[in-house]
C-alpha cells in the first residue's frame, strides 16, 4: 500500500467520523414537558396564563393549556422557539428562542418563568423524576386483567 492511498483512507474516515459527529449533533431527540405550574424564582413567584395556546417550532401543542398541567412532546435538534398565545388576549404573543444541551435527554420547560422574564437558565432545566417511594407491599394495589 502507497503512502498516497494510506493518506487518502485517513482523510475519508476522519471526514465520516465529522459528518457522524455533526448528524449526531443536529438530529439528537429531547423529550420536552411544558410545564404551567407556578414557580418561585428568587422570591417572586411566578403564574402561568389562566389559559394559553403554546406552539413549539410553530406546531401546537395541544388545544390550549390551563395552570398546573403538563404537556410533553419529542422535538430534534439543539434550537427551538416557543410561542405563547394569552385565549383571553390573542393580541398578546409571546416568541422565545432556546437551547437544549447535547447530552440533556428529558427537559421541562416553565411557562410562568418565561412569562416572567427569567433568563433561559431558569425556565429551561432537566428533568429529574421523583424518587420512587418505599411502599410496604400490603399496602399496594394490584391489578390483574381478566
Amino acid at each position: 500500500m502507497s503512502s498516497r492511498s494510506f493518506f487518502q483512507r485517513i482523510c475519508v474516515t476522519l471526514g465520516l467520523i465529522v459528518i457522524s459527529a455533526c448528524l449526531f449533533y443536529i438530529g439528537k431527540g429531547h423529550t420536552l414537558f411544558i410545564d404551567t405550574n407556578t414557580v418561585t424564582i428568587g422570591d417572586k413567584e411566578l403564574r402561568s396564563h389562566a389559559s394559553a395556546t403554546v406552539l413549539i417550532n410553530g406546531k401546537k401543542l395541544k388545544s390550549s393549556m390551563g395552570r398546573a398541567e403538563r404537556s410533553m412532546l419529542t422535538v430534534g435538534g439543539p434550537s427551538h422557539t416557543i410561542e405563547i398565545i394569552d385565549d383571553s388576549n390573542t393580541d398578546n404573543i409571546i416568541k422565545k428562542s432556546f437551547y437544549i444541551p447535547t447530552f440533556m435527554n428529558r427537559v421541562i420547560v416553565s411557562i410562568p418563568a418565561i412569562l416572567g422574564d427569567a433568563p433561559p437558565e431558569q425556565w429551561v432545566t432537566e428533568f429529574a423524576p421523583p424518587p420512587l417511594v418505599n411502599a410496604p407491599i400490603e399496602k399496594m394495589q394490584y391489578y390483574e386483567p381478566p
